[in-house]
Order: C-alpha cells, then sequence, then structure tokens
C-alpha cells in the first residue's frame, strides 16, 4: 500500500467522522478497510499502554474471589497467591484485546451486516460491508482515547468502573449497586454507540440501495441481537451469581 494510499483512506476516515455523506461516499467508492482497523487497532494500544499500568487490578480480584465459593475456606496467603495471579492474567488479557479486538469486531460485525442485509433481500458485497462496518465503527473504537485524562488523573482506577469515567451513557448516572442487567441496558444507550449506529445504517442503505428504513430495521435488530446475547445474558448471569434477580 502506498503513502499516497494511505493518506487518502486517512482522509476518508476522517471524512466519515466530519462528513458523513462525503465520507460514506469515499468508502463505498473505495472500499478500503486496512486504514481504519489499523488506526482503530492503535488506538486500542495506545489507550492499552497508558492504562494498564493504572488499573486496580488488585481490587477487581478480589471482588472476584469474594464471589468465589470457596472463599471463606482461602488462607491469607492463598488469597494474595490468588491476587497477584489476577493481576497478571488482567493485564497480558487487556493488551491481547487491545491488539486483535477491533479486527476481530470489525470482521464480526461485517460479516452479520453482509448477512442481515442478504436476509432483507438486497445484494451487499462483502468488500463494501467490510469498509462500511470498519469505518462506522470509528466512533466507538476511537471513545477510549476520551477516557486516558480521567484514567491518568484518577489512578489507580477499577477496570469495572471505567464507564462511568466518561459519562457518555445511561449507565453512569445510575447507583454503581444497581442490578447489574439494569447497568447492561443503560450503558448500551451511548452516544458514541448511536453514533456508530447511525453511520453504518447510512453507509449500507449507500452501499445496497435499500432504504434508509429498511436498512435501519436491519441495524436494529443485530444491536437488539447483540445487546441480549452479549450484554443482557452475561449481566442476568452475573446477577444471579451474586443472588440479586435480574430485575432493577
Amino acid at each position: 500500500m502506498s503513502s499516497t494510499s494511505l493518506t487518502e483512506d486517512g482522509a476518508a476516515a476522517g471524512a466519515v467522522l466530519t462528513s458523513p455523506g462525503r465520507g460514506l461516499a469515499l468508502v463505498i467508492e473505495r472500499r478500503r478497510s486496512l486504514t481504519a482497523i489499523l488506526i482503530a487497532t492503535a488506538t486500542s494500544l495506545l489507550f492499552a499502554v497508558v492504562a494498564v499500568p493504572r488499573f486496580d487490578f488488585d481490587k477487581a480480584a478480589a471482588r472476584q474471589l469474594e464471589m468465589g465459593p470457596g472463599a471463606a475456606e482461602m488462607t491469607p496467603f492463598q488469597r494474595e497467591e490468588a491476587v497477584v495471579q489476577a493481576r497478571k492474567i488482567g493485564s497480558v488479557a487487556v493488551y491481547a484485546g487491545s491488539a486483535f479486538t477491533p479486527a476481530l469486531s470489525v470482521l464480526a460485525v461485517a460479516f452479520f451486516l453482509w448477512l442481515a442485509f442478504k436476509v432483507a433481500g438486497t445484494s451487499p458485497p462483502f468488500k463494501g460491508t467490510l469498509a462500511v462496518a470498519a469505518h462506522g465503527m470509528l466512533p466507538v473504537m476511537l471513545a477510549p482515547l476520551l477516557l486516558l485524562p480521567a484514567v491518568v488523573t484518577k489512578a489507580p482506577v477499577d477496570p469495572a468502573g471505567l464507564g462511568r469515567l466518561l459519562p457518555s451513557n445511561l449507565g453512569a448516572f445510575l447507583p454503581e449497586k444497581s442490578s447489574p442487567v439494569l447497568l447492561a441496558v443503560a450503558s448500551s444507550f451511548d452516544l458514541f454507540s448511536l453514533w456508530s449506529l447511525v453511520l453504518v445504517t447510512l453507509g449500507m442503505a449507500a452501499l445496497t440501495g435499500a432504504s434508509k428504513r429498511r436498512a435501519a430495521t436491519a441495524v436494529g435488530l443485530l444491536w437488539l441481537a447483540q445487546l441480549c446475547l452479549l450484554r443482557i445474558a452475561p449481566a442476568a448471569a452475573l446477577a444471579a451469581a451474586r443472588g440479586m434477580g435480574g430485575g432493577p
């Protein structure tokens, strides 16, 4: 890939955020996704490099131990060893996730978008769908950069409380002891997520020739499915483990 192509792809990615109509038209015309994925991955890695040393993995590990079935029988030495191990695993997991999650997320979203629009009666090209997904997800992928000032100034930070550092979602305004299910639903209504949903909807409508209403329906149903499977179901399991029930 030449430097000219990289510059043009970067300009297209920037245009998607500042002038969606023009930016998405460029994305659909060029059907290139690598630069957007690299931008998202670089952002994710930068966040990890700055944030991981400032995460309070000990607090998170202690909380998990308290929820475990054998917490009462553990000796102080065993607890200390478990916390140290959890700290190491947590750090590695964040770095690994930062390196691979952006690309894998884009691929997964592109596949399900492609499938959903096929079911909706259109014929989306996968390469174009991948380009729309990669650029449409940029607001969500770049949002962690806005967390960095708060992470630096408020360190050590509980990793589970990151959502409260940037009040861009409804969950940030709920009490910390609210039901996990309620928090999961509320945190899903996030400014950057909604921004990405709009971009993906507009991009897929332009790519496939579908009406904006049909595109919004397909994208909205996919969003509801991931909300149920990836957020509500795990939150309900956590609530059950805590003996809280799934209600608010």
